[in-house]
């Protein structure tokens, strides 16, 4: 689990830092979402660590690889500049994968309608929010 939550983090970081290499406003964005989702993040793998009988130590220290993680994305990122343009489309790539192969199979497994619609508002969302802001 560790360490696939690694890797995922590690795009994180790329995600951030090819953002802010594309426009700062994309990049705050990105680290605004980033940074809304790692909180959560960090918490829940130093619980399942400590419901698993993991010392608090050893929580502590699987949450601030995770930090470390997306740091190593963010300058790794930063050394290769000139790959922007692999960085970005390959973190989203990232992130679709992990919301095709883990969310999208929770929200099947809910009844009725409420949680698929909710998936669709959020991507019609996204879709509205594109449209508005192409060219800024």
């Amino acid at each position: 689990m560790l360490f696939g939550l690694l890797i995922h983090t590690f795009f994180d970081g790329i995600a951030i830092a090819s953002g802010f290499l594309v426009s700062n406003w994309l990049g705050w964005v990105v680290f605004l979402a980033v940074f809304l989702h790692k909180m959560p993040e960090g918490f829940t793998v130093a619980s399942v660590m400590l419901a698993s009988g993991a010392s608090r130590r050893v929580a502590f220290t699987a949450s601030a690889l995770l930090g470390a993680a997306t740091l190593a994305g963010v300058l790794t990122m930063g050394l290769l500049q000139q790959y922007v343009n692999v960085g970005l489309p390959l973190s989203a790539g990232v992130t679709l994968y992990v919301a095709a192969t883990d969310l999208l199979p929770e929200v099947n497994k809910e009844h009725g309608v409420k949680m698929p619609l909710l998936v669709f508002v959020g991507v019609a969302l996204l879709f509205v929010l594109d449209t508005l802001f192409k060219g800024v």
